[in-house]
């Protein structure tokens, strides 16, 4: 038989090889650095980081597409804001963010048809931030671009979201302030 023990590995060897030269390298998608003094556009060009070799094969993750947002309760009760982040982590799920006002329509629509007073942790913090105006996505860690006017950035916190759409500052690591929380996760 043709695929005995020692071809077998012959044939997935050969076969390996040959995939791997029919992707394209990284370094062939990295223009090429111009001479100094010549302007160049970074619009829709790959710069590499300084130091850093780009060269070689590469393979894109087999889920690199486009993705959906979902959002769900936590399951596992109520909490802090660290317990919130933490519990949506061990659901395999992030902290709430909110990236649209057809998002935050869409979770106000959600939390109203289960409880018109009930708070939920979301992913907004201005912990650690320069001054108290900046808020940032704990789970992204970007900045917050879509916030409502009405919000609370007096001092350092942690937000909820109410079923009317209103974000309130709570301490995040405050007992006393345990909330449910929102998770969300890709699809």
């Amino acid at each position: 038989m043709f695929l005995a023990h020692g071809n077998l590995a012959v044939v997935l060897l050969a076969l390996f090889v040959s995939l791997s030269l029919a992707l394209q390298r990284v370094d062939d998608a990295v223009p090429k650095p111009r001479e100094p003094g010549q302007q160049r556009s970074l619009i829709g060009s790959v710069r590499p980081l300084a130091g850093i070799s780009r060269t070689g094969r590469f393979l894109l993750p087999a889920d690199f597409a486009v993705k959906q947002k979902k959002y769900s309760i936590g399951t596992r009760g109520v909490g802090t804001f660290f317990r919130a982040w933490r519990n949506c982590i061990e659901e395999g799920k992030g902290l709430a963010t909110i990236e649209s006002a057809e998002e935050q329509a869409f979770l106000e629509s959600m939390l109203q048809s289960i409880s018109s007073k009930t708070r939920y942790w979301i992913g907004a913090t201005n912990l650690g931030a320069v001054d108290n105006t900046t808020l940032t996505w704990i789970t992204t860690d970007l900045p917050v671009q879509t916030a409502p006017d009405s919000i609370d950035l007096t001092a350092d916190g942690c937000y909820t979201l109410s079923p009317s759409g209103y974000w309130k500052r709570h301490s995040c690591d405050g007992s006393e302030k345990a909330h449910p929380y929102l998770c969300e996760e890709y699809y």
